[in-house]
């Protein structure tokens, strides 16, 4: 090989340097074979292991795809019969609230479901759980048996949306023409049993009648609303508490960071994948309805059964880690209510709501990774006879993450390198065996004779005693943890990152108003005496005024302005796309 060529180099850097793995990654404009699914690993004639990693035309638009987001949803109506979906007016001047009842016919809100799929249900506690429920076995059988009085047995649906364009219609009724960001926020179970009946071609046409209330809500009170009217909505059905904490601001965050995060590619294969959180129950199912074999073994490839976190899986590890081991046995429910008042409270202030960013989200999803390592390594160690895996799985993560503060001075486990790799070695799950069966002894032994061990567990004293207690340090189990200034640094610039993001949606907010309203607000703040040298500036940047766009301290200040202006009367312009 010619010295001059520029691959000469790195081979002559591989030849000198003792490395103990290489990989080589290899750039394609052309898509990879789909009967592709790994390459085997090789070794140089030194013995030297080789791995491969193709990066092909589709690997990388789905990078690409991965840091844009989806428009907003505008459902349009004006292909119903009539021209639109009819409606009467339920409100009278109610400020930022307006609610609209109507019929629909069943076949056409199946349609609508099929067009817009699972999207229409993202403001709802939970999605389609499917047909085997008695609610839904019930919808199957008026179907079937007495479509016309489907009207008289179903509650109908209950949907919300920021804005509807509308025809007057005369005695008081309106034509709805479209919808913008439409939810159904209860009636998820009868809109999809309709999909799912049209398309099984079961679903009589012209007979099914649904009815609909529709509330149409500010999107600067949307939040605060939405959640409100889903949780009022459903209160008559059993629907979990984790359900009702589903549209929290926290879980949409991390929803949107799981469809966009592509863990690495791991044992020689070509395909990076998602770890899917499961926002709403029945959510990753849904997904799925409506599509092809080859659609469905697609979106299975990219994200697999093994790596849906649902939410009450996430709340249970992070609780475990969090070293409440205790609260963790008393159930799914009661740990998801500690976890979310933990949430509820940091997210309230602003330095911690910026901690949940990518990186946090990479962490989690290595605890979790943990997680399951440990019912693996639990399952099949000689010392475990059976019964209360689920207590000395939560016990050992909760130990495990207070050793590792323990050897490091306040530190922490090494979240970047499980998560790179995508699991732990031998030597960590030697080290979790270790723990487990002093966990198990500590489970085992409670202070009062013949005291329920699941009982004994869900104690507090239980969780002192397991914390407390010695456990042996495997050898080299210290390359997993890192120390306390690392931990810090790292969730400082995390807490960075997060800031900036959340300052970007707020100028993205305000960028979303016309310069024209921002104009017309501040002629009408100057006029009232409303305004501050400070809002001047503020209101030159949003109008345009010099070419200039709002920095992020201008942008919080032009969001309070907002609010100020509100309760001051005056009309105020509207976010087009708000962020969470």
């Amino acid at each position: 090989m010619e010295e001059s060529r520029p691959v000469w180099f790195i081979a002559e850097s591989i030849r000198r340097r003792k490395h103990s793995a290489l990989r080589f990654h290899i750039l394609s404009d052309r898509p990879l074979s789909e009967r592709i699914r790994s390459i085997e690993d090789g070794r140089t004639d030194d013995g030297i292991l080789i791995t491969y990693q193709i990066w092909d035309l589709t690997r990388l638009k789905r990078i690409h795809d991965a840091v844009h987001v989806r428009d907003d949803l505008v459902v349009d109506l004006s292909g119903l019969p009539g021209g639109g979906l009819r409606a009467l007016r339920a409100t009278n001047d109610a400020g930022d609230y307006e609610a609209f009842l109507a019929v629909i016919p069943g076949d056409d809100l199946a349609s609508i479901y099929t067009r817009y799929g699972s999207r229409l249900l993202e403001g709802n506690v939970r999605t389609f759980l499917g047909r085997r429920g008695n609610v839904n076995k019930g919808i199957q059988k008026t179907l079937a048996e007495e479509p016309a009085r489907f009207f008289a047995f179903n509650n109908g649906i209950s949907a919300t949306a920021s804005a509807v364009e509308i025809e007057e219609d005369g005695a008081g009724g309106v034509l709805i023409t479209s919808a913008t960001d439409l939810q159904i926020v209860n009636g998820a179970q009868t809109t999809a049993s309709l999909a799912a009946a049209l398309r099984d071609r079961k679903l009589p046409e012209g007979k099914v009648f649904v009815p609909v209330k529709l509330s149409v809500v500010a999107p600067e009170v949307g939040e605060e609303l939405i959640p409100r009217i889903s949780r009022y909505a459903n209160s008559q059905n059993a629907v979990r508490a984790s359900d009702f904490f589903a549209n929290h601001a926290f879980h949409r965050r991390v929803e949107g960071i799981s469809r966009r995060i592509l863990a690495p590619a791991i044992d020689g294969s070509q395909v990076q994948t998602h770890w899917y959180y499961e926002r709403a129950r029945g959510q990753f199912l849904n997904d799925q309805a409506g599509m092809s074999a080859t659609q469905k073994a697609q979106f299975l490839r990219m994200s697999p059964k093994f790596q849906v976190i649902t939410k009450t899986d996430l709340a249970k590890v992070e609780t475990c880690f969090a070293l409440e081991p205790d609260t963790a046995c008393r159930g799914a429910e009661k740990a998801f209510t500690f976890f979310a008042k933990l949430i509820t409270d940091d997210w309230q202030q602003e330095s911690k709501r910026a901690e949940f960013t990518d990186d946090w989200f990479r962490e989690a999803v290595a605890r979790m990774v943990v997680f399951r390592a440990t019912e693996k390594v639990v399952s099949g160690a000689e010392w475990y006879e059976g019964g209360y895996r689920a207590q000395v799985v939560a016990y050992t993560c909760a130990r495990l993450a207070r050793l590792a503060a323990e050897v490091t001075g306040g530190g922490r486990l090494d979240y970047k390198r499980i998560w790179g790799a995508q699991g732990v070695d031998m030597i960590f799950r030697e080290q979790i065996g270790a723990i487990g069966k002093v966990m198990m002894q500590v489970l085992r032994t409670p202070p009062r004779e013949g005291q329920n061990i699941t009982e004994w567990a869900k104690q507090q004293a239980c969780r002192e005693a397991a914390l407390k207690r010695d456990v042996p340090i495997v050898k080299g189990f210290d390359l997993w943890v890192v120390p306390p200034d690392v931990e810090k640094s790292e969730k400082k610039d995390r807490r960075v990152a997060g800031q900036i993001d959340d300052d970007l949606r707020t100028i993205e907010a305000v960028m979303s108003i016309p310069q024209s309203e921002w104009q017309t607000l501040r002629e009408e703040m100057r006029r009232r005496r409303l305004i501050t040298p400070q809002d001047e500036g503020a209101l030159r940047a949003a109008c345009g005024d010099g070419g200039r766009i709002p920095n992020e301290i201008q942008a919080k200040r032009l969001v309070g302005l907002l609010n100020r202006a509100e309760n001051a009367g005056v009309d105020v312009p509207s976010f087009q796309d708000a962020s969470s």
